[in-house]
């Protein structure tokens, strides 16, 4: 039976819960784009690396940031889509397969629906629910289709990735919306998201790696031929820099945060060595002196590290997908090099530091969106959430009762 077609709300709203802010936007659909009508950005609290370890906290900062769009746009909302990152978001590659029945060889629609409906038939691991499946390519007798249907074949082939995320986190976070009054239409993937707000179709189609580096977490994701190939994260992102410093220059956090946003590189030079710099800028009574070399020193390591992380990361998944063909991150991979998004993406030199770590070429992306404040690299994430909720929409759901039904529904179980 052919599944209803996806449709969207009038109103589309989403927050990005992140390691340091929360960013709420609400949209009026029109035509198939989202206009804004309201946005909001909190202080996080309550999140750690990308796990909730304070709900109260949480639930109070999501709670204010919903007041802020709904004051703004003017109504209540009745349903959200929730940003998912971090490592608590745990994802794979999930297989279903069936042989083509009819004598011919031709796949229907139907062969195609068992065929899914297969692959979501796997179990995840224990303690775990999956709350998001992504479509990656369909293979019809060991080559790659844009559509089976139609076509003729033997082996069927439909491929996902699977993100999966701990139970009790995700009652959390399931809770936390539902003690509002409102539904949890969907969560969308962070990494993702941020991809939608500023990589091209062409660059996913040709092959292209997108690295989110936020403040706790770094998140990343890889296309290929249209689809995404695989995704993960890493717990390290743009505070550690801010704590090296801290420690190295035996500075407060708050002063080793001004210094890295003004004078850390993710390069160190030499000739950075004979640059002294000031805390203050009029060398007064009080004012601190430092040598920029260390600094750059300091934030070069820990950024580039951070990369190394990503690329270590990204080949162990690539070798699981593919055991029997060793992969490398190159340009015949990623002919589109690698796109950078998150607040860390701002330190001076980024692009170049992933250009010596990873070999391949980097730009720093930035949103298009009709708000000048939000056209930088730390908001690609719910700028593309609102673009990722047209284009991956589910179908509508009724309000469940009951935690279990709650996740039956949420989850088309």
């Amino acid at each position: 039976m052919k599944p209803p077609p996806p449709s969207l709300p009038s109103l589309i709203a989403v927050i990005d819960v992140g390691t340091h802010k929360t960013v709420a936007l609400v949209g009026q659909l029109i035509d198939g784009k989202a206009r804004m009508l309201s946005y909001s950005e909190r202080r996080t609290d309550g999140v750690v690396k990308g796990t909730v370890t304070d709900l109260e906290k949480l639930q109070r900062c999501v709670h204010e940031v919903v007041n802020d769009v709904e004051r703004g746009a003017g109504r209540a909302l009745a349903e959200i889509y929730l940003s998912m990152s971090g490592p608590a978001a745990e994802g794979e590659r999930v297989k279903g397969i069936i042989s083509v029945p009819a004598a011919d060889g031709r796949v229907t629609r139907q062969d195609l629906f068992d065929a899914v409906a297969s692959a979501k038939r796997l179990e995840p691991p224990a303690g775990r629910a999956t709350i998001l499946y992504m479509r990656q390519p369909t293979i019809l007798d060991n080559r790659p289709v844009v559509n089976p249907v139609g076509m003729t074949g033997r082996r069927l082939e439909v491929l996902f990735w699977r993100v999966t995320m701990d139970e009790a986190n995700l009652r959390l976070r399931v809770g936390m919306v539902n003690a509002m009054s409102m539904m949890l239409r969907d969560f969308i993937l962070a990494s993702h998201a941020a991809a939608c707000a500023v990589a091209t179709e062409a660059e996913k189609q040709g092959g292209v790696l997108l690295i989110d580096m936020g403040a706790g977490t770094t998140d990343w994701i890889l296309y290929y031929k249209e689809h995404i190939l695989c995704a993960g994260s890493i717990p390290v992102g743009g505070e550690h820099i801010t704590n090296d410093l801290s420690v190295g220059l035996r500075v407060s956090r708050e002063t080793a945060e001004d210094l890295k946003q003004r004078f850390a590189s993710a390069v160190h030079r030499d000739t950075d060595l004979n640059q002294t710099i000031w805390k203050d800028g009029d060398r007064g009574l009080g004012d601190q002196q430092f040598n920029r070399g260390t600094i750059t020193k300091v934030s070069s390591l820990r950024y580039q590290e951070t990369l190394d992380f990503v690329r270590k990361d990204v080949l162990r998944q690539l070798d699981q997908i593919f055991p029997d063909h060793p992969t490398k991150l190159d340009q015949h991979l990623l002919p589109s090099g690698v796109i950078l998004t998150g607040g860390s993406a701002n330190l001076q030199d980024a692009a170049e530091a992933v250009q010596l770590v990873l070999g391949l070429p980097a730009r720093v992306g930035v949103p298009a969106f009709e708000v000048e404040s939000f056209r930088k690299p730390e908001y690609a994430g719910v700028v593309g959430m609102m673009t990722a909720a047209i284009t991956d929409a589910p179908p509508p759901r009724r309000r469940p009762t009951g935690f279990l039904a709650t996740l039956r529904d949420l989850f088309r179980f």
